[in-house]
């Protein structure tokens, strides 16, 4: 059995996505899974052992990258594709290809349900992972919990001393791609504080692209951010005694790596994007979500410290 996920991005989104890969391997032991993600993400599906190629899809080359990756996928005569992005593009690409059977996730967009069949459209508003995993549950008829085989190969320990983290760590992961989804600096700050006076012991890590480096200054922390690849990543939040942040790729992968976590909701839609796997917290604004920033940093702490305990 030769099955193909189209998952292209992003980051967060992907990791939502990874339990498919495990469901299809119990659904159809000896199966062979491909995932198709675009370039710049194509470390994030490799650190799942459920999926057995990736095929990168350079987006960058527009119309080229897309004949490019579709003639990678026509070069093998699936027997299954699933296209858990459900756009116009995603759905192009299934619909070319040489697959029997060809589905897309429940809430396909830009009218890509024309092209191949959208399974279970009512359920459009559940969780994501869950929202996902309906596609495996169309295939065979069986429910299948959330699961995600995460292998990492790569040691970050010379990245961390290198940068002169010896001791115990809190991973903070501040930055959200999206309007509204960033707890402000400020209120990172005070955070800070409030942990070096109750854990003086404990060292602050902060993880992010380059283009965040930094924006936290502090004497207190640890910038780590643009000196890390993706599996050095997923290392250093293994590692983490606790992990703080918003809405953001990191942070799932985190919770699917069962490393404890906070994090802190703003305008996402915490109904769809709340995490399934691991041990977490979420903090939310309940009388008005759009202002994360009145989650106290003294709540934070304490969901930290809770942790910690």
């Amino acid at each position: 059995m030769k099955i193909l996920i189209i998952k292209p991005s992003s980051f967060g989104d992907i990791i939502q996505a990874l339990p498919c890969a495990n469901a299809l391997k119990q659904a159809y032991p000896g199966s062979n899974i491909s995932w198709v993600v675009f370039k710049n993400w194509k470390s994030v599906p490799r650190l799942c052992s459920d999926i057995d190629e990736v095929i990168s899809w350079d987006r960058c080359r527009g119309i080229k990258g897309f004949f490019n990756v579709l003639k990678s996928v026509r070069r093998t005569n699936y027997d299954i594709i699933i296209d858990l992005q459900g756009l116009l593009r995603s759905a192009f690409l299934a619909k070319l290809s040489k697959a029997k059977i060809k589905i897309g996730v429940p809430g396909m967009k830009e009218c890509s349900n024309i092209l191949i069949k959208e399974v279970y459209p009512e359920k459009v508003n559940i969780n994501a992972t869950l929202r996902n995993l309906e596609t495996i549950h169309f295939l065979t008829g069986k429910f299948f919990q959330p699961k995600v085989n995460i292998n990492i190969n790569v040691n970050a320990g010379n990245v961390l001393n290198k940068n002169g983290v010896l001791r115990d760590f809190i991973a903070f992961v501040p930055f959200a791609r999206g309007k509204g989804k960033n707890w402000s600096i400020d209120n990172y700050h005070k955070l800070i504080v409030l942990i070096k006076n109750n854990f003086a012991y404990m060292q602050i890590v902060v993880l992010g692209t380059k283009l965040n480096f930094g924006e936290i200054q502090s004497s207190d922390v640890i910038d780590l951010c643009g000196k890390t690849s993706i599996e050095e990543l997923a290392d250093i939040l293994l590692k983490s005694k606790v992990v703080v942040g918003g809405d953001t790729g990191p942070m799932h992968l985190s919770t699917v790596l069962n490393v404890p976590s906070i994090f802190i909701f703003g305008q996402s839609y915490i109904n769809e994007t709340a995490p399934c796997l691991g041990r977490f917290s979420l903090l939310i604004n309940k009388e008005n979500k759009d202002d994360m920033n009145a989650i106290k940093p003294e709540t934070v702490f304490l969901e930290i410290e809770k942790w910690i305990k």
